[in-house]
């Protein structure tokens, strides 16, 4: 199926439910955010207290179980992310909707990434290997830089061309 379809009839099945999912885009996407990003530095705090094996055990069960709730979290900002829709798009400056552009198809990207890594990170969990670990840590060190870059241009649609801010007159 091609993803431009799959957004489309995603997009479709959102506006005509009775629930608003665009709206709670940005609070999903802190999440999306944070949570990856503090199951990083715990996968690297596992990785370097080795020594120690229980508290490295720790660290690597609480940072697999931040990941995974990263990934739903990922899964739920790409699909708000989609009721936002190309309404938000049409009010924008030719500027704003270059960067839109480069927004969504980035959130896109970045979602196919996280979907990668939680298939790569159950694979490491079943065998068990160190350098799969140290594989996955560069890739997601590598795909948070790119969801980082995507937060800014986000903010940067809100802040700089006001993308989905209601005004009254």
């Amino acid at each position: 199926m091609d993803i431009s379809r799959l957004e489309t009839s995603l997009y479709n099945a959102m506006n005509n439910s009775l629930f608003d999912f665009g709206f709670y885009h940005p609070y999903v996407v802190d999440f999306a955010i944070t949570l990856p990003i503090v199951a990083l530095f715990l996968h690297f705090v596992s990785i370097l207290t080795q020594a120690d094996e229980n508290s490295s055990k720790v660290y690597y069960r609480v940072s697999n179980m931040l990941f995974f709730i990263g990934v739903f979290f990922m899964i739920f900002a790409y699909i708000t992310g989609i009721a936002e829709g190309n309404d938000v798009r049409e009010v924008l400056s030719v500027e704003g909707r270059g960067v839109y552009d480069a927004h969504r198809t980035l959130g896109t990207y970045i979602v196919i990434a996280f979907i990668f890594l939680s298939i790569l990170k159950i694979i490491s969990l079943l065998v068990k290997k160190d350098p799969i670990r140290y594989i996955f840590g560069t890739l997601i060190t590598i795909t948070l830089l790119i969801l980082i870059y995507s937060y800014v241009l986000g903010i940067s649609l809100v802040y700089d061309y006001g993308a989905g801010v209601l005004c009254s007159s």
